[in-house]
């Protein structure tokens, strides 16, 4: 049987944004829980840079990995954060060494979720039009 759905770029690509903003959000959450915490240091990652990277992968753009001696590090998929590749330099650092800045995090926070919000409504658009083509019988 055919699956509309998995074979669909606008709904994988949506999905993949979704899951980012999700893990973006995520480590946000860990900022702000430790606002507190001495020496603590911001984490976050490129939203943009890591969406790129899993757009290129569902094109088969993504380059192939493989290991080449039996020394070499041991290739695994990860199921883990994005590399960082924009670092976070803070305006500011407290006394204590905890660089966590509320305003920052707050915006980067409602950034996210906007993008989120975003990426599902686009996905349930593309899935209403499906939906719509199911109960027509129409193939395109």
């Amino acid at each position: 049987m055919f699956d509309l759905v998995s074979v669909n770029p606008m709904i994988q690509t949506m999905d993949r944004s979704m899951g980012l903003a999700t893990q973006r959000m995520g480590l946000i959450a860990a900022n702000l829980a430790n606002i507190d915490t001495p020496g603590y240091r911001t984490q976050d990652f490129s939203f943009t840079a890591a969406l790129k990277n899993e757009i290129a992968k569902l094109d088969g753009n993504q380059m192939p990995i493989t290991q080449t001696h039996p020394k070499h590090f041991p290739i695994q998929a990860s199921q883990g954060l994005p590399p960082t590749t924009d670092p976070v330099r803070p305006n500011w650092e407290r006394n204590d060494g905890n660089d966590v800045s509320l305003d920052r995090e707050n915006a980067a926070l409602a950034r996210t979720q906007q993008t989120y919000q975003f990426s599902a409504s686009f996905a349930q658009q593309e899935l209403r039009k499906i939906y719509q083509l199911i109960r027509e019988g129409v193939a395109h």
